[in-house]
């Protein structure tokens, strides 16, 4: 596993801007550490405090080790990984038992399903796997209504089944893909932050790619100030500051990732109920005491109108959303009742 350190004031990451304002003379000895290594397929970064280096760099070690642990067990990139094994048991009718990690995480994503009318689907790997074809063509063509019937046949969270006595599921319909990539990087980030703090680290944050997940604030300072994305108006990117502490904060929407067909951009985040990208243009950041909540939810609310994203938030604990929206070259703004106590 490489690793690299460095020290650096801010980084930008993922559509995500962090400052960090250091006060080294408050600092009580700690001093601030940043390391990046690559896994589940986009660069991450830890920040931490620790009295020690050698500390530091074992902490962020053992995080990044973690991180991949997860990785090998989730990504449906990986032939051997659990996911993929679990997918290939598909319409078998044979249960099979899986790591408790994974079992948190698909449980996790179909109450996240129910509550979302199906927005949110972990079983749209057949799907999402077509798309992925689609943006590495020359010229990207939308697949035909009749190949998309087809593929979202082979769709639905109510057909993963749990057996909490034995931690077994299986998949009962047929070719079934399980595609983790909306929420396995919020639960990352989280377990890495209690990794750390196995070492001690009180002080610290994880950015997995745009999923930042941060435990208590710098030496000194009051909160983490992270800065997200609001949208782009005549080139210009604009973007909003949060003061963070002890939560998950995740940006989901089309501002980097799309593919653009007869000149309609079409978001990654794919729509279960149509098998198409977003094409809203809504940029969706959500906070929570959950990476789980955080990441899912961030992609679902992208997928639906902002009145009916902040009733979704309004239903979970400790949650909270702002969307924007880009329009005739103004940025709309939706905000769960709770936000305006992050904002600095």
């Amino acid at each position: 596993m490489k690793l690299i350190r460095n020290i650096i004031a801010g980084i930008f990451l993922a559509g995500s801007l962090l400052f960090v304002n250091v006060q080294t003379s408050l600092a009580q000895e700690l001093q601030r550490y940043s390391f990046d290594s690559r896994h589940m397929g986009t660069q991450i970064t830890i920040i931490l405090y620790a009295g020690d280096e050698t500390v530091a760099y074992r902490a962020a070690e053992a995080a990044f080790e973690r991180i991949e642990e997860l990785n090998q067990i989730m990504s449906d990139y990986i032939e051997t990984s659990e996911v993929n094994r679990l997918s290939k048991k598909s319409g078998s009718g044979k249960w099979m038992k899986i790591s408790d990690d994974l079992y948190n995480v698909l449980e996790t994503s179909v109450q996240i399903s129910e509550m979302t009318g199906g927005l949110f689907d972990v079983t749209m790997g057949p799907v999402t796997h077509e798309w992925r074809y689609i943006r590495m063509m020359g010229e990207p063509e939308l697949p035909d209504e009749e190949k998309l019937k087809r593929l979202l046949g082979k769709v639905g969270y109510q057909h993963i089944e749990f057996d909490p006595n034995t931690g077994s599921v299986r998949l009962i319909n047929k070719n079934m893909q399980l595609d983790l990539g909306g929420i396995a990087k919020g639960f990352a980030a989280e377990k890495a932050i209690k990794k750390l703090k196995e070492f001690g680290i009180e002080s610290a944050l994880v950015d997995a790619g745009g999923d930042i997940t941060i435990s208590a604030p710098p030496p000194s300072r009051e909160s983490w100030i992270v800065a997200v994305p609001k949208g782009i108006t005549d080139g210009d990117r604009l973007m909003a500051s949060l003061k963070l502490r002890d939560k998950t904060v995740t940006t989901s929407g089309d501002m980097f990732q799309f593919v653009e067909i007869d000149g309609v951009r079409y978001s990654h985040i794919i729509n279960p109920k149509t098998g198409l990208g977003s094409v809203q243009r809504i940029q969706a950041t959500v906070i929570s005491d959950s990476g789980m909540y955080a990441d899912a939810l961030a992609s679902a609310c992208t997928l639906m109108q902002p009145e009916e994203c902040l009733n979704l938030i309004s239903k979970f604990d400790n949650t909270e959303a702002v969307l924007y929206r880009a329009r005739d070259g103004e940025i709309e703004e939706w905000t769960s009742a709770g936000f305006g106590r992050f904002m600095e």
